[in-house]
């Protein structure tokens, strides 16, 4: 429950920086007189006003949140698939040594 929680912060913290550094990004794309087409106008917002590395920074924090909430709330039944198929190894490397 604890890691859910933490995911859960991670993961709001993330959509929170997202918005505040995508938001104005936007107004000020809308202002723009050129830009370069790979980027874009949004990317080219994003870089002039040095908000790149923020950017991805919170993307990061969004995808760790959700990685986190899903450990946290899967971990009990993957410890259990993984005990399952170490014992199932276990009983037919045995069965092979009793055959040969």
């Amino acid at each position: 429950m604890k890691k859910v929680v933490a995911g859960g912060f991670l993961l709001i913290s993330g959509i929170i920086l997202y918005l505040s550094v995508h938001i104005p990004a936007a107004l000020f794309a809308s202002k723009l007189g050129s830009w370069t087409t790979p980027p874009g106008r949004l990317g080219t917002a994003l870089a002039e006003m040095g908000a790149v590395a923020t950017i991805n920074g919170s993307i990061i924090l969004i995808i760790s949140g959700v990685v986190v909430i899903l450990w946290g709330a899967f971990e009990e039944e993957l410890i259990r698939l993984y005990k399952y198929s170490k014992r199932r190894s276990d009983i037919e490397k045995s069965a092979n040594e009793h055959t040969h």
